[in-house]
């Protein structure tokens, strides 16, 4: 999770939190890093819980300023939860609307180490928390209080599947936030097979040559306005020297990816779903090398290649227009009126974006395509 200092409503990335949890036999490992991020410090835990009850067996515990390595059975014998852990057990509640509780935990670094003190429920509200990933989620939005800190927290938990997605807290004066980052998302049904892709854009003979460009077609309706062109002064806007043109194999893991991200676009609030490392070291990019849009790809084997390039452009065109009447006389008899034009020259910007799939049957053939817009 993302560990954020909020200051006027303004997050600031201060830690990361990672959490990992496992089973051995009848026990439960907790384990948990907190990160800084500006400077070497680490906070470092492994608690061991009891696997039917969560009660806490012993924790060991490593800061810069302390450590410790204690054995709950020699602290307090009752029946409570370690303060760090209580969260499983928020998620493990049957939830409601109105829910209250009562958490009994021991707090080993409060000034009284050994005392059973409470993490109070104090309400349980519906609320909506929306991932940049996965959207919108239906939640509860639980808040706690617990004694032994001050502190007061708002834990946001998919009522579902019982997942935090974000903590709030205020404590001392000072508001924190932590977010889940979702790094064990992975939407992906097909496996991305980066030796074979390298394969495919390296070990190859073959060559994709290409020509980029746009043309508008002007004629017709402008601002709701019908004209005519008169003249399309700029015949093909060709892309500008340097611009980026892309390339990947067009398999199954990479239509996979643009199908993923058709769907992403539906889902209010989610954001581009991106390609793994190993995929992303598998797109090629090339550029336009003169000023008539032209850019190739080498050393390419035989398969199916997607190709994609964005630019803008400027495009220039000439129409007539009406400026006036004029009333018309002839020997001194009014004989009728007529329309007075001329030609004006304008210049509109654009963008183009342009993909084609491209085929290469054989190994050494070159292939030909344009990527255009007329």
């Amino acid at each position: 999770m993302g560990y954020y200092f909020v200051k006027d409503g303004n997050p600031m990335e201060i830690c990361n939190y990672q959490t990992e949890v496992s089973t051995n036999a009848d026990q439960v490992l907790f384990s948990s890093k907190l990160i800084f991020l500006k400077t070497n410090k680490l906070w470092k835990e492994q608690i061991v819980l009891d696997k039917n009850t969560l009660k806490p067996i012993s924790r060991k515990s490593e800061r810069e300023t302390r450590n410790f390595d204690i054995k709950y059975a020699n602290i307090n014998k009752g029946d409570y939860f370690d303060i760090a852990t209580y969260p499983l057990v928020l998620c493990a509640l049957p939830l409601n609307i109105g829910y209250k509780a009562t958490i009994p935990v021991i707090d080993y670094d409060s000034p009284n180490k050994d005392k059973i003190q409470n993490v109070n429920i104090t309400d349980v509200k519906s609320n909506i928390y929306n991932s940049e990933l996965t959207g919108e989620h239906q939640v509860w939005k639980v808040s706690v209080n617990e004694e032994s800190t001050g502190n007061i927290y708002d834990y946001f938990i998919d009522k579902t599947s019982r997942k935090i997605y974000k903590i709030t807290v205020s404590s001392k004066g000072n508001n924190l936030m932590l977010v889940d980052k979702e790094t064990d998302f992975n939407p992906f049904k097909n496996k991305f097979d980066k030796e074979a892709t390298l394969k495919m854009l390296t070990k190859g003979n073959s060559v994709i040559s290409g020509e980029a460009f746009a043309k508008d077609d002007r004629s017709g309706k402008d601002n709701s306005k019908i004209r005519i062109d008169v003249l399309n002064v700029n015949k093909k806007q060709f892309a500008p020297k340097g611009t980026k043109v892309i390339l990947f194999p067009y398999n199954e893991y990479f239509k996979e990816w643009m199908e993923l991200n058709k769907r992403q676009k539906k889902i209010k609030g989610a954001k581009p779903i991106p390609l793994s490392i190993d995929a992303q070291l598998c797109v090629l990019t090339t550029e336009i090398y003169n000023d008539k849009g032209n850019f190739e790809f080498t050393n390419l084997a035989e398969g199916d290649y997607f190709v994609s390039v964005s630019f803008g452009y400027t495009d220039t065109f000439s129409r007539r227009e009406i400026t006036g009447t004029s009333d018309i006389y002839v020997n001194g008899q009014y004989a009728g009126t007529q329309l007075n034009t001329d030609i004006f020259d304008y210049a509109q910007t654009g963008d183009a974006n342009f993909q084609k799939i491209v085929t290469i049957k054989s190994n050494g053939d070159t292939v030909k395509i344009k990527l255009k817009r007329w």
